[in-house]
């Protein structure tokens, strides 16, 4: 989820060539299904999909897992029958939704999105979705990673505040002032509780003492990593993303007028559940862009949301 203080979200003009990265194709894909947006929040909005499709790529090119497909057999042998059933929370309306017989492709992850009004504090919602299932073993129903040390969800849902003073980019690719609440950054944070991010049993086997344990997280942190809750890394940490020191996208707060992308920490939280997730090597640019995207922070006041 996101919501208000300094939780779940830039820049003064100037002409900068973007940062770019090599990486590896996309592994996985994320779909988004719109059929449950009865309000319209995303229905006839071209700009807020395609926002929704830059935030998954910061994920779909980095994780390189093999998801195994789960499809629903309703005709043939008795013996051969399988009914998959999704569940998960309509984004509209926040009630238990179950759909029957449904399908999911291979490398394929199908998030529901909409809007709703949350009140004053909370910008977003979000995780992976439960299921009933007959024909399958366990290990199929987790697409072929382990149901222990790792996590293969079907997909989930989103829900957006309907009412919060939403910053909608045109091109999340690139950096400039802002006025509101950074819809990419929000979108990102929300997908990482899709993908398992405090959501996950791999995940929540690994925090004691509301400490996260993973190896590669402690690893990059220099210890175990402090919690804020069971589902987001402590307020106000710190990573990279390209070399660049930034606060991670998954504590649980984040201010008016910030863009937050995953950091190193943040993938390190879903290499520890057990997502294979790629390095990334960024293209050098000069120093003064360094230090123009570093100083970003100080430039904003302090009014916060939470970000669940």
């Amino acid at each position: 989820m996101i919501a208000t203080k300094l939780n779940s979200t830039l820049c003064a003009a100037l002409a900068v060539t973007a940062l770019i990265a090599s990486q590896p194709a996309a592994a996985i894909s994320i779909t988004f299904d719109y059929s449950y947006d009865t309000s319209g929040f995303f229905t006839g909005h071209t700009d807020r999909q395609t926002l929704l499709n830059q935030a998954a790529s910061e994920f779909t090119t980095r994780l390189q897992d093999n998801l195994t497909a789960i499809t629903s057999v309703t005709s043939g042998r008795p013996r051969d029958l399988a009914s998959f059933n999704p569940n998960f929370f309509n984004p509209q309306t926040g009630a238990d939704t179950t759909l029957s017989n449904y399908s999911i492709a291979a490398d394929n992850l199908v998030v529901f999105v909409g809007a709703q009004n949350f009140g004053t504090s909370i910008l977003g919602q979000g995780g992976p979705g439960g299921y009933s299932a007959s024909g399958f073993s366990s290990l199929e129903l987790n697409r072929n990673q382990s149901t222990t040390t790792d996590f293969g969800p079907w997909g989930g849902a989103i829900s957006f505040s309907s009412t919060a003073n939403w910053y909608f980019d045109q091109d999340a690719t690139t950096t400039e002032s802002f006025s509101g609440y950074d819809f990419y950054s929000v979108a990102v944070h929300e997908l990482g509780h899709v993908l398992g991010f405090g959501t996950a049993p791999s995940f929540g086997n690994l925090v004691v003492n509301n400490q996260f344990t993973g190896i590669a997280s402690s690893a990059l942190y220099g210890g175990s990593v402090p919690m804020n809750d069971s589902g987001h890394w402590q307020s106000g940490l710190t990573s990279t993303v390209n070399g660049v020191t930034q606060e991670v996208s998954m504590d649980p707060y984040i201010s008016a007028n910030q863009r937050k992308h995953f950091t190193e920490l943040d993938f390190a939280g879903l290499q520890d559940m057990g997502w294979q997730v790629s390095p990334v090597t960024a293209v050098p640019v000069p120093a003064a862009v360094w230090l123009f995207l570093s100083g970003l922070a100080g430039l904003f006041g302090f009014s916060r949301r939470r970000i669940v």
